[in-house]
């Protein structure tokens, strides 16, 4: 050999090992939990369902539902967040268990009754009921109390994408709409509308020109389209423009007319129904809440329940009269001065204190 040669090296293997497939599981996977009382506890718990644990005291339950799973849980979802909002949370120690897999972000409510008020609940303890009041109004879909069509603010993105959509590259009339005073005459509203710089109006179906009052004879309808512009449904950044401009002068309300057939689209920024001219009330935070005004029940007003009077428990024998005693609470010396307070009313208002009350 050579001085100057090189001995070869073995050539190395440049095989990638091949990624680990994750596994899927639907259960909580806890393997040698040995907190507290427990001795290397291993056991699956499925998930999406309701599970009890119970046993004598000191067998290790709460070691295993809040010191092991909440713990393992709740610590794994904190490590989500950056190391200065972790800083806010209130992190338990890490569990001794060798391995816990398939865990979901967990909640706790402590064994001690936090109820404060009998609007109290699961929810409320957890602070979860915040979080979905909150995402409930960015999810509704609003539905029309009349046609139940669907209801949602139309943006300006969408109003165009409406236009190509139907109208491709043909014109669209962009109008929006003005009321016209009752007994306005023709020649004052429309110099009116030529003052502001609008030149065209869309009534009854035609196009007429607010500088030439003589070609319109009919009376002046109660609201009339006011032409914002004329343009090709595909010229998108003009088509946006024109739109916006309609929305603004409209307060929130515009139509795409098409100026051959006269077919009409209605489209409004807010919570309204273009086919019924109705308006709903948008959703907000406080539409779902029971412990708001506006999203408590009429009729129990958010308690879950209603106070009233059970007459089969107030007047249990019917065939008893009021002077014999039919409502049974105002027997005895306790309510003694409601029974005299009801016959005495009863015989002012010529009610038989003898006749049984069936």
């Amino acid at each position: 050999m050579r001085p100057n040669a090189r001995t070869p090296r073995p050539r190395q293997s440049t095989a990638v090992p091949a990624p680990r497939t994750p596994v899927l599981v639907d259960a909580i996977e806890i393997r040698g939990a040995r907190q507290n009382n427990l001795k290397g506890v291993d056991l699956d718990l499925p998930l999406n369902q309701l599970i009890v644990v119970t046993g004598p005291s000191g067998s290790g339950k709460s070691s295993l539902a809040f010191q092991t799973i909440y713990a393992e849980g709740q610590r794994r979802y904190v490590e989500t967040f950056s190391p200065y909002v972790r800083q806010f949370f209130d992190r338990m120690d890490k569990p001794q268990v060798d391995e816990i897999r398939g865990i979901p972000p967990a909640i706790a409510i402590e064994q001690a009754n936090n109820v404060k008020t009998t609007r109290s609940t699961v929810g409320t303890i957890t602070e979860i009921n915040d979080y979905l009041k909150l995402l409930f109004p960015r999810i509704a879909e609003g539905r029309c109390p009349s046609c139940h069509g669907p209801v949602q603010p139309d943006t300006p993105s969408a109003i165009a994408a409406a236009a190509k959509s139907r109208w491709n590259d043909a014109p669209v009339l962009i109008t929006f709409g003005v009321s016209a005073p009752p007994k306005t005459a023709t020649a004052d509203f429309f110099s009116f509308l030529q003052s502001q710089g609008y030149v065209r109006v869309f009534i009854y179906g035609e196009i007429f020109r607010t500088d030439q009052p003589e070609s319109f004879t009919r009376a002046l309808p109660a609201r009339i389209d006011v032409i914002q512009d004329r343009v090709p449904a595909n010229r998108r950044s003009r088509l946006l423009e024109s739109v916006e401009t309609a929305l603004h002068l409209g307060k929130g309300k515009l139509a795409l007319i098409d100026p051959v057939s006269g077919e009409r689209l209605d489209f409004s920024s807010a919570w309204h129904c273009a086919k019924c001219d109705s308006a709903i009330r948008p959703p907000v935070a406080g539409l779902f809440s029971f412990n708001h005004a506006l999203g408590a029940c009429r009729a129990c007003r958010g308690f879950g329940r209603v106070i009233g009077i059970d007459y089969q428990r107030a007047l249990p024998d019917h065939s008893l009269s009021i002077g014999a005693g039919v409502v049974k609470a105002f027997q005895g010396d306790t309510y003694q001065e409601c029974q005299i307070d009801l016959e005495r009313n009863a015989r002012k208002r010529k009610i038989d204190l003898d006749t049984p009350f069936e």
